[in-house]
């Protein structure tokens, strides 16, 4: 079972965003020096926190990766105009998070 996971990047990219998230997390830099959140970041709550935003990220990573393919597959094609309407559409979600 262990080989599965080791051939496996998705495994691999999974563990790599919980350990970086936890290590942002661990830290902050203040005008005194860095402060460590050793507590904090040990909670039951962070850590599922943690893994709960890794697990959507490599969700988010796997439909971008089957949606790749099934347009590389050349069954569905997407015209200029839908790339520019969601380079729009993203530019207003943006400056409403902004705002």
């Amino acid at each position: 079972m262990f080989k599965v996971w080791a051939k496996n990047k998705t495994v691999y990219l999974f563990f790599v965003l919980w350990i970086h998230i936890s290590l942002l997390n661990l830290f902050f830099v203040n005008r005194h020096g860095a402060v460590f959140l050793w507590q904090e970041n040990s909670e039951l709550n962070t850590l599922i926190t943690h893994l709960i935003i890794a697990f959507s990220t490599v969700l988010f990573y796997i439909l971008v990766t089957k949606i790749r393919v099934f347009v590389s597959d050349k069954k569905f094609g997407l015209g200029n105009n839908l790339f520019i309407f969601g380079s729009v559409a993203m530019m207003v979600l943006i400056g409403l998070l902004i705002v």
